[in-house]
């Protein structure tokens, strides 16, 4: 039996305790499971090992808002933080909620079903490596399934470090370690060690392993920014044992958030001041002579990098006292008994610890899909730094580069929380960033603001941020608190509620509309579209008219898809394709076509037929995407004059038009009596699938939106229209005009319009027709159209191509 839960967690360490903590306390009655890849919980503090390691920050922010840190030291190392997770799980009775062992390797997100269906592969006693996992993943392999998927595994990967290329380190005939994969039986007492990197791993183990080695040397290709700090915290020890602990711990953690923002602002706004305090705290350090500026002077600005902190100075310390130096330098080669060095020098060697850093992994190496669409991670944008633009019930934790990690960690859990809570209090079960256009113009950057190594190494395979909040972000929790724990939770978000109370009804309106075969929903330029597909050959794509669906292609895709590729969409906000966040516009509607086309694989030019307003649409689509059309079917198209049906120019008054579109039989039945000229098509199937389309509020509201943007109570606006077939007029691809002569939407006589604005264009005009002849003259217009584009094939642009 699949188990299910309210919220499943990945990751075991910080972070996913303390969004697991999180969510008991902000949602009482959450059924919740962190599921953690490694046999014990912790993360990195339960990973890394190596002598010396601790935390980088102080320990009154990267400790939970909801528990105090007591210890006496600030800056804590690895036990330390171990015993605080573990006590933490302790008191916050999560035992029975996690499940070690078990990596998430794939996610499915359904939305008929508004879940996600979770791969969970059982990685036995040892901890998971990817080389070794092998075929044998599919027999130990487990399924859950959740609502809500939060992400908390970090950023690297924990099963391989970053080793580069050494030149002749297989020669070494010494011992060479990763601070990652640190052996418990490593002997270095008397040892000469040398550390190669110059980040903060390699700064913790330098005067940790000095303390026994006969001598350690940091070996770095370029200086980074260090800052002396104290271990301990002066404020708390004088707080401790006079307030009560949480009111001391809250006052400390304000003070050094404060502290922290305000050396990093120093930093990144007069760099050149804080490059001195750095040098100065140096120089006063250091023993006299020493190459401050030569390794501990680096070509770039503080903060550019993390800078690395160093507790009461105890690598300047160790250097000092003569049992550790900095050599910057690079490898020429490896010898057998140490480094030699391109300067000429050489390193003599009995250990080498390579702290040469970390590989990125996001999301912990998760494959997500949404609605079968795998979903590439790179190509998407961050939301508020936290959810992914387009990726229903998903959350993630990355925490700041510039302070401590849990200070945006407790934030994240902290607004899913209240997402989750906003849901339940409205009866919904989705939520959904959508980025606007505008978001995405111009330059989008990388989400990790930060140029160590590690980072950009492969910084391709994170997500983007756009151009401005909540899509980008500042590494400033002062900002980011207002943002997250106060701010407005519906900022270009859409949130889906349930039709009714039954669950199960929701999802059965959906089947139904989806009965269809070859019906399946995709996400392009940022929404998620209803389509379908039918046959193989030439791309031949079908777009509908207003209040419509792609169902009024239904005897086209039976009669075309022997000799082409059929699609048909509903177009956004119409049916059942996902509404865009601002009123919808002719030019947003033809604007997803391209994206819907990649989406689908189709990268060369498409035949386009258009019936009503899905005709303006393909002129829009051919006129700014010349390149991307081979012809144009234009059936009954507006565009080509300013009479259309009394009716839709009063969806052009506001007020009229919401009267006009509120949902019921007898306005469907009109509808379809207005639309066909053989009034035995309108059946009762036919008027109730318009009327379960007018119920969808968005559709009708998108109806609204494409009236008014279209036309006016005097008709169709000349403004978009004739600017629209000039251009059209000037493209070279064959074009073919069809019209129903008793039409009484868009009246025939529009047809002489056509011909004088367009007079390359063939026509066509079908007898005792209304205004869609695909569906009334069914035989007749598959053969029109068939012939129309066998005549054309040679001469036209089409490629063909698919992907």
């Amino acid at each position: 039996m699949i188990e299910h839960y309210d919220v499943l967690i990945v990751g075991g360490g910080l972070s996913g305790v303390g969004a697991a903590s999180h969510l008991q306390r902000d949602r009482p009655g959450t059924s919740l499971l962190i599921l953690e890849s490694r046999g014990s919980i912790g993360g990195t503090w339960d990973l890394f090992r190596y002598p010396g390691v601790r935390s980088d920050s102080d320990m009154f922010t990267l400790g939970y808002s909801f528990r105090p840190w007591t210890d006496g030291a600030a800056i804590a190392d690895g036990e330390s933080i171990r015993a605080y997770i573990r006590d933490t799980v302790r008191d916050e009775d999560l035992g029975p909620r996690i499940r070690t062992n078990h990596r998430v390797i794939a996610a499915e997100w359904s939305s008929s079903e508004a879940v996600w269906t979770v791969k969970v592969l059982l990685t036995g006693e040892g901890d998971y490596v990817a080389e070794s996992a092998g075929a044998a993943e599919s027999n130990r392999t487990v399924t859950f399934t959740c609502s809500f998927l939060f992400v908390c595994s970090g950023y690297y990967r924990y099963d391989q470090g970053y080793s580069p290329v050494i030149d002749g380190l297989e020669d070494f005939a010494g011992t060479v370690v990763h601070p990652q994969h640190w052996p418990t039986d490593l002997d270095y007492v008397d040892k000469r060690v040398v550390v190669i990197g110059s980040g903060a791993t390699a700064v913790t183990l330098v005067p940790s392993m000095a303390a026994a080695a006969k001598h350690v040397t940091m070996l770095q290709r370029s200086p980074t920014y260090m800052a002396p700090v104290p271990r301990g915290d002066r404020l708390a020890d004088g707080l401790r044992g006079r307030l009560p602990v949480r009111a001391a711990y809250s006052i400390v953690r304000v003070k050094n958030i404060a502290y922290s923002m305000a050396t990093y602002h120093l930093s990144r706004r007069w760099p050149e001041l804080m490059k001195s305090i750095l040098r100065k705290a140096a120089v006063a350090n250091l023993p006299a002579g020493f190459a401050v500026d030569t390794h501990l002077g680096p070509n770039y600005q503080p903060w550019d990098q993390r800078l690395c902190a160093i507790p009461d100075g105890d690598l300047y310390a160790a250097i000092t006292s003569g049992a550790a130096d900095i050599v910057t330098d690079s490898i020429d080669r490896v010898t057998e008994n140490g480094l030699q060095l391109a300067s000429g020098a050489h390193l003599d060697a009995d250990v080498i610890v390579t702290a040469t850093g970390l590989n990125l992994l996001i999301f912990g190496g998760v494959e997500l899909t949404v609605d079968e669409r795998p979903i590439d991670v790179s190509k998407t944008l961050a939301y508020k730094g936290m959810m992914l633009e387009g990726v229903p019930n998903f959350a993630f934790t990355i925490g700041y580069t510039n302070a401590s990690w849990t200070l945006k960690a407790d934030l994240v859990a902290r607004y899913v929380g209240r997402i989750l809570r906003r849901m339940d209090r409205r009866n919904e079960v989705t939520v959904i960033p959508r980025a606007p256009s505008a978001v995405r113009e111009g330059l989008v950057g990388p989400l990790l603001d930060l140029q160590a190594g590690y980072i950009q190494r492969s910084i391709d395979l994170a997500p983007k941020q756009g151009r401005r909040p909540p899509w980008r972000l500042r590494q400033n929790y002062l900002r980011d608190f207002l943002l997250l724990r106060v701010g407005k939770l519906g900022d270009d978000v859409r949130f889906g509620r349930r039709d009714g109370t039954d669950a199960t009804s929701r999802v059965h309106a959906i089947r139904d509309a989806d009965a269809l075969s070859g019906v399946s929903y995709l996400y392009a330029g940022g929404l998620r579209l209803r389509h379908r597909v039918s046959g193989e050959g030439r791309p031949l794509v079908l777009l509908h008219g207003i209040g419509q669906s792609l169902e009024d292609w239904n005897e086209q895709h039976d009669r075309l898809s022997s000799s082409h590729r059929v699609v048909s969409l509903d177009l956004p906000g119409f049916a059942y394709s996902e509404r865009p966040g601002s009123p919808v516009t002719l030019e947003e509607l033809a604007g997803v076509l391209p994206a819907f086309l990649d989406a689908l694989g189709i990268r060369g030019a498409v035949d386009v037929v258009g019936n009503s307003l899905g005709g303006a649409v393909a002129m829009f689509f051919a006129a700014t995407n010349p390149s991307r059309v081979s012809s144009l079917v234009l059936v009954d198209s507006a565009g080509f004059g300013k009479e259309v049906a009394m009716a839709l120019r009063l969806l052009a008054v506001r007020p009229l038009g919401s009267l006009l579109v509120r949902p019921s039989a007898g306005s469907s039945d009109r509808m379809l009596r207005s639309i066909f000229h053989d009034q035995t098509l309108v059946t009762p199937e036919r008027i109730s699938r318009a009327l379960s389309l007018a119920q969808r509020p968005t559709h009708a509201a998108t109806v609204l939106d494409v009236a008014q943007d279209l036309g006016t109570i005097f008709g169709v606006r000349r403004a978009w229209r004739e600017p629209l077939l000039r251009t059209i007029a000037q493209l070279d691809f064959p074009l073919l005009v069809v019209w129903g002569n008793e039409d009484r939407v868009l009246p025939s006589r529009q047809l002489r319009a056509a011909i004088a604005s367009l007079p390359r264009a063939k026509t066509h005009v079908f007898a005792e027709t209304g205004h869609m002849p695909q569906i009334e003259r069914p035989d007749e217009f598959a053969s029109l159209v068939r012939t129309f584009l066998r005549e054309n094939a040679a001469t036209t642009r089409h490629e063909g191509a698919t992907a």
